[in-house]
């Protein structure tokens, strides 16, 4: 089943867990449809600039997904609009950088980041710990019938249908980089769990998928898989 639904307003910020969401031929409404670019209109992302987990996004007007604000790592809510925010971007990444904003987003791999809740805890069997399941940016955490964990890497090439609507392509498993590494609430680095990952995994955790059919999709939700 759907076990959480995530969004992330602005690429590489933090994000927002919602009960329900709308997904479009993008992936989720709204997920990573703003991204912070350079003056030549590059997408920066947390693999390079890591200070930017330390930002967290939301949407101030949920059903219409419009009205990003940004709650800064010092506490302060701020419209993504607010001069004072680019303004403290730029300071702390030594370069002039605004927003950009793209109906199609700024995806990586696919529109649609899948992980299941059995993988992340086999993995925090290997580090020793729990492990937050926002340290790997998923769009959907699926709690799975079975208790094997890994499964997903089967995926690719099959197709999930999420509640009574929803079709995804899963198109490649997720390789992954030094931002696991960082608690999401104090950005302190353990580097064990990538380590784990490139050691067990082949560095892969997780599966992208490319939207087949839009449609609601909600906690709760059943998820069937056909094979090819």
């Amino acid at each position: 089943i759907v076990a959480d639904l995530w969004r992330y307003p602005v690429k590489s910020f933090g994000g927002e867990s919602t009960r329900r969401t709308f997904v479009g031929p993008f992936g989720p409404i709204g997920d990573r449809r703003h991204a912070v670019v350079t003056q030549e209109g590059e997408p920066l992302s947390a693999r390079r600039q890591s200070t930017l987990l330390g930002y967290r996004a939301r949407y101030a007007d949920v059903e219409a997904v419009e009205d990003a604000r940004v709650e800064t790592p010092d506490g302060r809510v701020m419209a993504l609009e607010d001069p004072d925010l680019e303004a403290e971007l730029d300071r702390l990444l030594d370069r002039p950088v605004t927003f950009a904003r793209r109906a199609q987003g700024f995806p990586d791999a696919g529109h649609v980041h899948l992980v299941t809740a059995q993988s992340i805890g086999a993995l925090a069997d290997l580090v020793g710990e729990d492990l937050d399941r926002r340290r790997f940016r998923p769009n959907v955490v699926i709690e799975l019938d079975e208790e094997r964990p890994f499964v997903e890497a089967d995926w690719p090439d099959s197709t999930l249908r999420l509640g009574d609507r929803v079709e995804l392509r899963v198109v490649v498993q997720t390789e992954r980089c030094a931002v696991t590494t960082f608690d999401p609430d104090t950005l302190e680095r353990d580097k064990r769990v990538h380590e784990a990952i490139a050691r067990t995994r082949e560095n892969f955790f997780g599966v992208y998928a490319q939207v087949l059919r839009p449609g609601w999709v909600e906690v709760g939700d059943r998820i069937t898989r056909t094979s090819g």
